[in-house]
């Protein structure tokens, strides 16, 4: 099912170096060892506090782990600002603006049946705190400083997705962490 539960949503297939190669669906995309997709994550912060949200129990991968502010896929004919605009209101009802790209990463994470299989690119901004999660995407948020996330992650790194990890490692290392 697509973002409105109607058709389905295809994704960009794509090299490790992000150069299109085809679209597949999204199950084709997740299904066994998966197919490399375009994504990105993004980590948005308010007075200088980063949003984090717990995935909702509903979710296929990583149901209840510890997440980026949001994150999704880009569809075909989007860019990637486009594709973090739409998921900012879908999933938090929020209004980002420009969002800088910092750092980009491939991953393949298994889970059961399935897998991320993903090139991934690091956005992150600042918004003015407003949110309203959509529960069938989320269960709980919390806002945190940057070194309290480090803490917490080094402490219950099972806690949080294997693709907030690359994410914010990827964030640490980049100029744009410093403002934080």
């Amino acid at each position: 099912m697509g973002p409105k539960g109607g058709k389905q949503e295809i994704l960009i297939l794509v090299d490790e170096n992000d150069n299109e190669i085809g679209t597949d669906t999204r199950e084709n995309c997740h299904a066994g060892r998966g197919k490399r997709h375009r994504a990105y994550t993004a980590f948005i912060f308010h007075n200088a506090r980063m949003l984090l949200q717990r995935r909702s129990g509903k979710k296929l991968l990583w149901p209840g782990a510890w997440d980026v502010s949001f994150t999704s896929h880009v569809y075909p004919g989007e860019t990637y600002q486009q594709a973090a605009a739409r998921r900012a209101r879908e999933e938090l009802r929020a209004k980002v603006g420009e969002l800088k790209d910092v750092n980009s990463f491939v991953y393949f994470a298994p889970q059961g049946d399935n897998a991320e299989n993903e090139f991934c690119r690091v956005l992150v901004g600042d918004f003015d705190g407003k949110i309203a999660p959509n529960p069938d995407e989320i269960t709980e948020v919390r806002w945190a400083k940057v070194s309290e996330v480090a803490t917490d992650l080094r402490a219950h790194p099972d806690s949080y997705t294997p693709w907030f990890k690359l994410s914010f490692e990827g964030f640490l290392k980049s100029p744009a962490s410093r403002a934080y």
